[in-house]
């Protein structure tokens, strides 16, 4: 009998060590009801990430920040007013079972109750790219695929023209809302940047329907006229690794964001023609209370993702 017993606890004790940060990390959407999506980054033990319901309407976009341990994440997610400060702070705890994540909480919106909610990766999985695209849970690579914004062929590229001089010394102001870039309809990118406290944080997302098209943007520095801030990579990535940092390098003019990326195990860039101005642009900022209402018609939403 006390065999048994123990043979009992080591499959249990298996159980939870079988479970890793690679488990939790990346994004997860409810499947049915209420809208509810979670990003997470995990770095060693700490938490933080953003949570959003209908993730193009910037008004819904709050932070996360916590721990991860033995018994999964517990964290705080942090709704925030327009000039930064704490509208309230829902309190949670996410364990990963049978391939879904159990959050289960308490709101502290006013009138707020206990939540239990049941998230899915998305099955979509990551949009294909002009490279081999890595993702989480382990899977067969997204192979490489000629597209371009629109997903219908490779066009030459048009030589890039500043918009005008970047702005000498950048502030908050200069930065905080929602830059759009990448295309137009659904697939289009939305970079959301909010004040939370005394800091910025935010999400890019496009599709912003399917948290695989997600991520975390945090780390924010701003030095003269130029703006740094980190992209945090968890469950998929362009490349040969699906956790990472990708490094933001950007300019402002003329309602323009200009930048660079780089990730530290990748090589650097290839060097450009001369003449030719490397990075990618974005438009904007447009107030984060100008994407209220950007919900899309159902939920779940329908299998409408296209490659960016």
């Amino acid at each position: 009998m006390k065999i048994l017993v123990f043979v009992g606890m080591l499959g249990l004790l298996h159980v939870a060590v079988a479970q890793s940060a690679d488990d939790y990390r990346g994004g997860w959407r409810t499947d049915k009801g209420e809208a509810h999506t979670y990003e997470f980054s995990i770095r060693g033990g700490k938490v933080r990430g953003i949570y959003c319901t209908y993730c193009a309407d910037a008004t819904t976009l709050a932070f996360v920040d916590g721990t991860f341990g033995p018994d999964g994440i517990n964290f705080v997610v942090t709704h925030v007013k327009p000039d930064g400060s704490t509208a309230y702070l829902d309190k949670a705890i996410a364990k990963f079972a049978n391939g879904n994540l159990i959050v289960t909480g308490t709101s502290g919106a006013p009138g707020g109750e206990k939540f239990a909610r049941t998230l899915i990766k998305d099955p979509r999985g990551p949009d294909p790219l002009p490279i081999i695209v890595s993702r989480l849970p382990k899977a067969p690579p997204v192979p490489a695929v000629a597209i371009n914004q629109q997903g219908v062929g490779a066009p030459s590229r048009a030589p890039y023209i500043q918009p005008g001089p970047w702005k000498s010394a950048l502030t908050d102001k200069d930065v905080i809302g929602v830059w759009l870039g990448y295309g137009v309809g659904a697939p289009k990118q939305y970079f959301i940047i909010k004040k939370a406290g005394d800091k910025l944080r935010g999400m890019v997302c496009g599709t912003c329907d399917n948290p695989y098209t997600m991520a975390a943007l945090d780390d924010f520095e701003i030095r003269g006229d130029t703006l740094k801030f980190n992209i945090l990579h968890e469950d998929w990535g362009d490349g040969e690794l699906p956790t990472f940092d990708k490094h933001v390098t950007a300019h402002v003019g003329w309602n323009e964001l200009r930048f660079t990326t780089t990730a530290d195990h990748q090589p650097p860039p290839r060097p450009t023609p001369p003449g030719v101005v490397p990075g990618s642009s974005l438009t904007g900022p447009i107030p984060v209370e100008a994407t209220s209402g950007n919900h899309w018609p159902e939920w779940p939403p329908k299998n409408t993702s296209l490659p960016h």
